[in-house]
């Protein structure tokens, strides 16, 4: 097999450099995943020299998310691209490399900046990083630990920073627009609940009560739960509730919006404030230097197998709460003092997102190397390459 592998490879590079154009294979295998990856693939779409392939584990699951990131064509199985030819592959699942027999390179993605997973445990240092030519790393402190401890090569190993807030840090969302489309009551302030997926989380503890809380305290509220938690097929890990019919039970016109949306970021511009236990999405809110509350979780480290200092990072940039009955008027007192954690907030930010509003250009720069491409022919204005490690 890998005799047979070796020479589709010099096949496939042939017929890469006479038919002059590349194929990028985007593997997204969750909604998530397509927010994650759509501002680097957004700008492959304008590029002529370039045919973009998309996957997912299950096509149906992901049509939305892929159709409101900008996909027009299909979404395939990922098992129809096994011996498809690719140069180069975008993958947001570092854990779960597709199967591909004839592909030349492969970039790997972090899909979130909340440390989950344990990806650094020694059982998933092969399955996590072996596959990847190129890993982009989030932030600079996560790239050189793991190039530390041997998990990723110094080669491989390059500062990108998250593209998927590089609209949100650059200010692109109207708030008005946002709480127009999701018919909220314009002069209310929006607090949004974005719980992690775990049967340990607040979303399990205490997530209607938490909601309910905000209500009560004036607040408009969006509840986004994690993408997982509403899949049917992780219904025995995520404890088997059916959310969509629980938060319809408290639903409330013009005060509660139950929103499904992949990309966050348009909500996290309209909101106030925003309450979450841990996740990636508390993270990408303190770009914006606005109160966040942390609703206490006491086994979500271990079930979750959180990153402790991820988790002790975020709280430290947020008001923790330990009773449901207590967040909306926590929420309103930290809306009222918000220079409280301002210098915290700014500086977790800066920690965990390298140059947030320039990610998309150095992940372009790191996909036309690996194609063997000049970049400048399809993004002017190019910024300097993704950082190599020391």
């Amino acid at each position: 097999m890998r005799w047979l592998g070796e020479q589709f490879g010099r096949v496939d590079a042939l017929l890469a450099r006479v038919s002059g154009r590349r194929r990028v294979l985007v593997d997204a295998p969750t909604a998530t995943s397509f927010a994650t990856l759509a501002p680097v693939f957004q700008r492959l779409l304008r590029d002529r020299r370039v045919e973009l392939l998309f996957a997912a584990r299950r096509p149906a699951d992901v049509l939305a998310a892929a159709r409101a990131a900008g996909v027009r064509s299909r979404v395939h199985a990922r098992s129809a691209m096994l011996w498809r030819r690719i140069d180069v592959v975008l993958a947001a699942d570092l854990r779960d490399p597709i199967a591909l027999h004839r592909c030349r390179r492969r970039i790997g993605f972090f899909h979130g900046a909340a440390g989950a997973c344990d990806l650094e445990s020694a059982g998933d240092r092969e399955a996590a990083f072996g596959a990847y030519d190129r890993v982009a790393f989030i932030d600079a402190g996560r790239m050189h630990r793991y190039v530390e401890l041997g998990l990723v090569s110094r080669q491989a190993a390059v500062l990108v920073g998250y593209p998927k807030v590089d609209a949100l840090a650059n200010g692109r969302y109207d708030a008005a627009d946002v709480h127009g489309k999701l018919q909220l009551e314009m002069h209310r302030r929006t607090a949004m609940y974005a719980p992690s997926w775990s049967p340990a989380s607040s979303l399990h503890l205490a997530g209607e009560a938490i909601v309910e809380s905000l209500v009560a305290a004036g607040f408009n509220v969006v509840v986004k739960l994690h993408d997982r938690s509403l899949d049917a097929s992780e219904a025995a890990l995520g404890g088997g509730v059916d959310w969509r019919a629980r938060f319809a039970r408290i639903h409330v016109p013009g005060r509660i919006a139950f929103v499904e949306t992949a990309d966050a970021s348009p909500l996290l511009a309209a909101s106030d404030v925003v309450v979450t236990d841990h996740s990636s999405i508390g993270f990408e809110f303190l770009l914006l230097d606005r109160p966040l509350l942390v609703f206490d979780a006491p086994d979500l480290t271990r079930a979750a197998q959180l990153d402790p200092a991820a988790v002790a990072r975020l709280r430290s940039a947020a008001r923790v709460v330990r009773d449901a009955g207590a967040v909306g008027a926590a929420a309103a007192d930290e809306i009222d003092h918000p220079e409280r954690l301002s210098d915290v907030r700014r500086a977790v930010a800066r920690d965990t997102f390298y140059e947030p509003g320039t990610a998309t250009e150095r992940a372009l720069a790191v996909v036309y190397e690996m194609l063997d491409l000049p970049a400048a022919a399809a993004s002017a204005g190019m910024r300097a390459p993704a950082h190599r490690a020391a």
